[in-house]
């Protein structure tokens, strides 16, 4: 199968045989587990910021019911998987932020409370399109196919939750810009009093300062009016 002077060539199955099953077991568990973790980098990266219970890919829909212990289970797994630590990704440690920040804001019962608020107004106006009261169970048979045509309740909610989130956003930065600017109007109003102030004040002692001076002037004002009264004296 060889030429003279060259070494046989070496098949796939023979570099295989150079490993047991066990090893090879661990490189293949090795490259799926880069894998999952880069995935898990892209999932985070692609959720939706403002919801941090789709960044922690946790069940979001109001009939879920998700407990203090979950969520720090599922931060615990998610952290894990794409520490900086344990995956050299160039976004790696703006994933892993991500999922810290959603870790802490569902750890917040009042941001908690309103979100779900959020997401249970929206399953309500979810099932309101399709004529059925906020309390129809997930599997209404209005619910299920073909009745519920393509997207599927979890995704109709997924939406109209983004729309709600986004819009109490930009709502909250509008508010915000306005305050802002409301507050820099009355900064400028009180700068511009206190330099109207400090002008007066300023006016007020240079005035008191050339008192004497005003003073020896009006006299010496008066002298000579009082001189020019008397007229030019006659010679006797």
């Amino acid at each position: 199968m060889s030429a003279k002077g060259k070494e046989p060539a070496v098949k796939l199955e023979d570099d295989v045989a150079l490993f047991d099953d066990k090893e090879l077991d661990r490189i293949f568990n090795q490259e799926a587990s880069l894998v999952s973790r880069e995935q898990e980098v892209l999932r985070v990266l692609a959720a939706f910021k403002l919801n941090p219970y789709e960044i922690l890919d946790l069940d979001w829909m109001p009939s879920a019911t998700v407990t203090d212990q979950d969520i720090q289970r599922q931060y615990r797994k998610k952290s894990l998987l794409i520490h900086p630590d344990k995956l050299k990704h160039p976004r790696g440690i703006e994933a892993f932020d991500l999922l810290k920040k959603a870790q802490v804001e569902l750890g917040d019962s009042t941001k908690r409370k309103n979100l779900d608020e959020t997401l249970k107004d929206a399953r309500m106006l979810v099932l309101r399109e399709v004529g059925l009261p906020r309390d129809a169970p997930d599997d209404h048979e209005l619910l299920r196919p073909p009745k519920m045509r393509d997207p599927d309740l979890k995704e109709r909610v997924k939406r109209k939750a983004k729309e709600i989130i986004i819009d109490d956003e930009l709502r909250k930065r509008r508010l915000q810009k306005m305050t802002m600017i409301a507050e820099g109007a009355e900064a400028k109003r009180q700068e511009d009093a206190l330099v109207e102030r400090k002008r007066k004040a300023e006016e007020k002692e240079r005035w008191e300062e050339t008192r004497e001076d005003r003073v020896h002037d009006w006299r010496t004002f008066n002298k000579k009016k009082k001189k020019s009264k008397k007229g030019p004296e006659v010679l006797g």
